[in-house]
This record gives C-alpha cells, sequence and structure tokens, in this order.
C-alpha cells in the first residue's frame, strides 16, 4: 500500500530519513522500522558509464524528435554500431 505525505509532514519525514537511512517511527506505542528503497536499475546505470551514454543520447535522439525503425536498430546493432 502506498500512503502520500504532504506538507508539514512530508517535510517531517524527510528530515527523519535524511539524518538516518534507517528510521523507527512511534506510532501509538508500536515502533515501525522506515528504510528507504534502493533502486537497483538506477545503481546499475550510475555505474555503468556505456550504459548510462546510451540512455543520454537516446533522450537526447527523443528530444530532438530522431526516430528509428526496428529495421534501423537491428542493422546498427548487426553492424556493431550499438
Amino acid at each position: 500500500m502506498l500512503k502520500k505525505l504532504e506538507g508539514n509532514d512530508a517535510e517531517l519525514f524527510k528530515e527523519w530519513i535524511y539524518e538516518h537511512k534507517d528510521t523507527i517511527v512511534d506510532v501509538e506505542g508500536k515502533h515501525y522500522l522506515v528504510k528507504p528503497l534502493s533502486n537497483i536499475v538506477q545503481e546499475e546505470i550510475e555505474s555503468d558509464s556505456e550504459l548510462k551514454e546510451l540512455i543520454m543520447q537516446a533522450k537526447r535522439d527523443i528530444a530532438e524528435g530522431t526516430l528509428y525503425s526496428t529495421d534501423n536498430l537491428i542493422e546498427a546493432i548487426e553492424k556493431g554500431k550499438l
């Protein structure tokens, strides 16, 4: 279940999690462990400079309206360009 915090509640919560990655919250005497979710895909992109550059190029192509057909991509792969 996903709950969204806004306003002062969100600001307070951000302070807690920025200070400590694993935060225990007491709600009416019951303790809850709050941990940030890790984004494994983002971590892989950040650690692989070649993959990161490919993604940046794709974003530039999209912004410029450059489109490639499936056949274009297959040809580029076969020629070792991708």
